[in-house]
């Protein structure tokens, strides 16, 4: 099970080996992979190899890139969540338009209701 965010703030190598992401700096560290859920780049002096990117994708780890400002950029993330999105897409295609009309509600009344919350947690007029 992942748990670990990891977060490389300063230069470094990134490579993989066997199972384990290897960080090289001053010192080397090895996290084994399988406990990484998220690996966050915030240095642009930071060089990966495109092994250990597959690798993370496989492992479906997200991978968030940086700018020079440290301000999130971009991330990589896996094409296929499940063992079935392809099932579940051709599924969804064949969908009737009052069925995709009725989620396509679903989905934005849920949006507009979590934005009402969250003004409300920050007690903003608009929420009310």
């Amino acid at each position: 099970m992942s748990w670990r965010i990891v977060v490389i703030s300063s230069s470094a190598k990134l490579d993989y080996q066997l199972g384990f992401l290897v960080v090289r700096k001053d010192k080397t560290t090895k996290i084994y992979l399988n406990e990484i859920s998220v690996l966050m780049l915030e240095s642009t002096a930071i060089s990966l190899t495109a092994y250990l990117v597959n690798e993370l994708i496989k492992r479906k780890i997200k991978v968030i890139f940086c700018d020079e400002k440290r301000n999130p950029s971009g991330e990589v993330i896996p094409y296929y969540g499940s063992h079935d999105a392809s099932a579940k897409i051709r599924t969804q295609m064949v969908w009737d338009g009052s069925i995709k009309e009725k989620v396509w509600t679903k989905i934005v009344g849920e949006k507009i209701r979590k934005q009402k919350e969250f003004l409300q947690e920050l007690k903003r007029d608009e929420a009310f």
